[in-house]
C-alpha cells in the first residue's frame, strides 16, 4: 500500500470516518447503468447541478480520468438516525460526509503540492443551497464536489470490494466517497 493512501486513511479516520479502505485501479469500474440511474433524475439534480451528469462530462472521459489514478481510499460514514424516516438526519449526514471529503481533498492538495488528487462525495455537490446550473457559472468552484455515482461507479459494488457493507443496520444511513491519488 502506498504511503499516501495510508495517510488518507489516517486523516479520514481522524476526521471521524466510520471506515477508510485503500483501493486499486481495478476497483474503479464504471457502469452505464449508474449513469442511466442519474438520468432517471430521482434526486432532481440531473442537469441542475454542475457536478452531476450531464454537466459533469461524458462517461468515457470520466472513466479515463478515474483510470489515470493508480488507486485511492474509499471513505464510508455510517450515521445513526432517529428512525427510518429521519430525512433531516439523512441530509445532515450527507452534508457532513461531503464536507469531510472536501476537507480531505483540500488538505492533501495543500500538503502535497504538485501531486494530483480527486475527491468524490455522495449524491450531488450540495455546497450551495441552490446550484446556479445551468444558467450561471458555479459560484463556488473551489468547493464543488462531484459524486462517486456521477463518475459511474456503483457504490454498493465499490464498498463491497473493500470488504464493507452498504447496509449497516436499522435506523442508519451510509454515505460513501473516495479520494484518488497519484
Amino acid at each position: 500500500m502506498s504511503g499516501i493512501y495510508e495517510q488518507i486513511e489516517q486523516w479520514a479516520q481522524a476526521a471521524g470516518a466510520t471506515h477508510a479502505r485503500s483501493i486499486g485501479r481495478e476497483q474503479l469500474k464504471t457502469f452505464d447503468y449508474v449513469r442511466a440511474s442519474c438520468a432517471a433524475n430521482s434526486c432532481g439534480k440531473y442537469g441542475r447541478c454542475w457536478t452531476c451528469p450531464p454537466e459533469l462530462g461524458e462517461q468515457e472521459a470520466l472513466t479515463a480520468e478515474l483510470q489515470s489514478f493508480p488507486g485511492g481510499v474509499v471513505v464510508q460514514n455510517v450515521t445513526r438516525l432517529e428512525d427510518s424516516w429521519d430525512f433531516e438526519g439523512m441530509m445532515a449526514a450527507a452534508r457532513a460526509h461531503n464536507q469531510m471529503m472536501r476537507d480531505l481533498g483540500r488538505r492533501l492538495a495543500a500538503e502535497h503540492p504538485g501531486r494530483r488528487f480527486l475527491a468524490l462525495g455522495c449524491g450531488g455537490c450540495g455546497y450551495c443551497e441552490t446550484c446556479t446550473c445551468p444558467d450561471q457559472p458555479c459560484r463556488a468552484p473551489d468547493q464543488a464536489l462531484a459524486s462517486v455515482e456521477g463518475y459511474g461507479l456503483d457504490v454498493k459494488l465499490l464498498i463491497e470490494s473493500c470488504g464493507l457493507s452498504y447496509i449497516n443496520g436499522q435506523n442508519t444511513v451510509s454515505f460513501v466517497g473516495a479520494v484518488l491519488a497519484e
